[in-house]
């Protein structure tokens, strides 16, 4: 644009000079009208060249209006060269006699939304499973590092833990990597103390131990700064898939427990479609309840029936969508790309620098749907704390024993399976 600028400034000059030189000439000689025609081909270059300039820097103040700012990752990830390299005493500790694990985790960068002691707290009034932490501490009392652990004791599976239940996330907060691996070391012993048949880390966190699942990760996307730059970012063919919807005449609301009764309806529907027990009403009532836990509601209706649904959670500059579904009745609306659309538009007006779509297994369905916004995925590491030689557990529809009960429970009424499902589910990190 520089070179532009530079040609410019010297045609203005050029046109300048040969204007001057009109007050010397008589009209209609010669002379003149070579000067004329000079000055109308001078006059059309400077025209053009502006046009030009004026495009460039139109274009330039665009793109770096719809970029996204430069911004730190979602999730920061443990450096294996930072290490504190003096002495370690490790302890269990009840989850509420931690007093400085609050601000530990709101300070450390390593802590993810799932660290948020409130999500114990939740765990507890909902289910009623009780929280510990694996602490690692200085000889002073400092708290380097933790482990939060949600004990469980199911019919289904026997008595475990995991790192954390429900959610995407969990495993150690430190910033240093030797107290990382030293809490994970100390795993095995917490196993053994607490008679547990394993023990689930939820880490983002590579080499914290041997053998860790892979099969899952967090779809993550950065976001622009406002509306419009977001429907550029994300393409003509995505704006093309959820504008469909707009034939039937879609509408939303974003709240609270105002809404909880129309989300249950959709989201216990779809659970029960999908063969899987569903969560009580009481478990999304307590999360939007806490003071601590910034979440809310979208329902998305057509001819004024709930059809769509989703449970938002927000932290610091983060958006997640834990829980979504759609009436497999209206997949003909189109509403489901449709909504996604109002929750990242609902994730920048909340001032978010990212939304979590949540974690899929890798290449699935679930998986495209959300990389076509562009959303790039975060790995997960789950570990696995066992006794030698024991096989790891299947809590899951891939394994074999639950596929023949994910079939029957497809064929309950929705009412028995939203009585039913809560007292299952809650055996089922």
């Amino acid at each position: 644009m520089e070179q532009q600028l530079h040609q410019l400034k010297l045609l203005k000059t050029q046109k300048g000079i040969i204007s001057g030189k009109f007050k010397h000439l008589k009209k209609n000689t010669p002379e003149y009208e070579q000067q004329l025609a000079l000055m109308k081909d001078i006059s059309q270059q400077i025209a053009q060249l502006e046009a030009e300039i004026k495009s460039a820097q139109a274009s330039n103040i665009t793109a770096q209006h719809n970029s996204p700012a430069a911004v730190e990752p979602a999730f920061a990830l443990i450096d294996n060269n930072n290490c504190w390299g003096g002495e370690v005493e490790i302890a269990l500790v009840a989850f509420d006699a931690v007093d400085d694990w609050a601000e530990f985790v709101r300070k450390n960068k390593t802590a993810l939304p799932s660290h948020n002691p409130a999500w114990a707290r939740v765990i507890a009034q909902s289910f009623g499973h009780h929280s510990l932490i694996l602490c690692a501490r200085s000889t002073t009392g400092e708290l380097l590092g933790g482990i939060p652990l949600t004990v469980f004791s199911s019919p289904l599976f026997g008595k475990f833990a995991v790192s954390m239940p429900y959610l995407n996330y969990g495993g150690v907060v430190s910033q240093y990597s030797d107290v990382c691996h030293a809490l994970m070391q100390a795993l095995e012993g917490v196993r053994a103390q607490l008679n547990l048949q394993h023990i689930e880390v939820r880490s983002i966190q590579p080499d914290l131990g041997e053998n860790p699942s892979t099969k899952k990760a967090s779809m993550l996307l950065q976001l622009p700064a406002n509306d419009e730059a977001l429907d550029k970012m994300l393409g003509s063919k995505v704006r093309a898939q959820y504008k469909k919807a707009d034939e039937f005449f879609p509408d939303c609301k974003i709240g609270k427990n105002e809404l909880l009764q129309d989300f249950y309806q959709v989201f216990s529907h779809n659970m029960r479609d999908l063969g899987t027990p569903v969560y009580a009403k009481k478990w999304f009532e307590n999360i939007l309840n806490d003071r601590e836990l910034d979440a809310h509601i979208i329902v998305v209706y057509v001819k004024r029936k709930p059809v769509s649904c989703g449970f938002l959670v927000k932290q610091d500059g983060l958006m997640e969508i834990p829980w979504a579904s759609t009436l497999k009745s209206a997949n003909k609306y189109n509403t489901n790309m449709w909504m996604y659309r109002r929750i990242l538009s609902f994730a920048i007006q909340q001032g978010c620098t990212y939304f979590d779509f949540g974690r899929s297994t890798l290449d699935a369905g679930t998986y495209k749907f959300k990389k076509q916004w562009g959303a790039e995925p975060c790995q997960h590491y789950w570990y696995c704390v066992l006794p030698p030689n024991t096989p790891k557990p299947e809590m899951n529809p891939d394994n074999p024993k639950l596929k023949l009960f994910v079939a029957l429970w497809k064929w309950l009424p929705v009412w028995a399976a939203n009585i039913l499902g809560p007292h299952i589910i809650k055996g089922i990190p």
